[in-house]
């Protein structure tokens, strides 16, 4: 497990009582609320208690305490209109996503599938927890709202977001936090890194476009270039007639 991962699953032990007490309370709604019943598929439940207890998997304890924050996210942001239990997921997916929600079932017939992606579980805490809830903004909206028919997040998206206290853009991309989720997570043991501008909100600095890690070797002959998996590569380029060479 990554070092933020780990200090994710900290921030359980240290919570205050009030907050405890809240925890507990979010079990008893989701467990009796009638409308909730009608939210949840069984098996969400079933995924979500064995996540929590299996004891020989090392991202259980993150699982916890995410599954925890939808409960603290549902109750603060979705109340009127709350979000079915998610199925927590930890898949690797390509290096550009911090995670993406499954509109309607996956390969295994589940709903709400919230996948966050292994790759990136080495970072701050908010910022994990930022991206759990830009994905239950979109199971809300699938719910609720009018998703996109593409990749792009609408107006509607980005205002339930804005409301919440995450700017994102039309590509999705979170460009600052600000109160409420600011606050939110204060409440509750966790701190957003950063200072606030003039308007309150805390403001990322344009993120490096990510490469994934290839083991292809690139080759050139001059006029251009080929990406070989194999240690020794021999070949005469046909337009210009040089040999391929290994680009250091």
């Amino acid at each position: 497990m990554s070092l933020s991962a780990i200090s994710l699953a900290m921030t359980l032990p240290f919570l205050t009582a009030k907050t405890r007490q809240l925890y507990a309370r979010s079990a008893v709604i989701r467990k009796e609320s009638a409308m909730n019943k009608l939210l949840n598929d069984p098996i969400n439940i079933a995924i979500m208690e064995n996540e929590k207890t299996v004891t020989d998997w090392e991202l259980s304890d993150l699982a916890k305490v995410l599954y925890w924050w939808t409960d603290i996210f549902n109750m603060e942001f979705f109340k009127d209109q709350p979000v079915p239990v998610p199925a927590i997921s930890f898949e690797k997916s390509k290096i550009g996503s911090l995670g993406h929600y499954v509109i309607g079932r996956n390969s295994f017939g589940i709903k709400e599938n919230i996948n966050i992606n292994r790759v990136h579980l080495d970072r701050p805490v908010w910022d994990i927890l930022a991206t759990l809830l830009h994905e239950m903004c979109h199971s809300w909206q699938a719910a609720y709202g009018k998703p996109s028919n593409s990749w792009f997040h609408n107006k509607e998206f980005r205002q339930k977001m804005l409301d919440i206290g995450i700017v994102a853009n039309g590509k999705g991309c979170h460009l600052g936090v600000q109160d409420p989720f600011v606050f939110i997570l204060k409440k509750h043991g966790v701190k957003v890194s950063g200072a606030k501008s003039p308007d309150g909100v805390i403001k990322f600095p344009p993120k490096v476009k990510l490469k994934g890690k290839s083991k292809l070797k690139k080759w050139t002959c001059g006029c251009q270039a080929v990406r070989v998996g194999k240690a020794m590569f021999e070949a005469t380029c046909d337009i210009c007639g040089n040999k391929f060479g290994i680009v250091e």
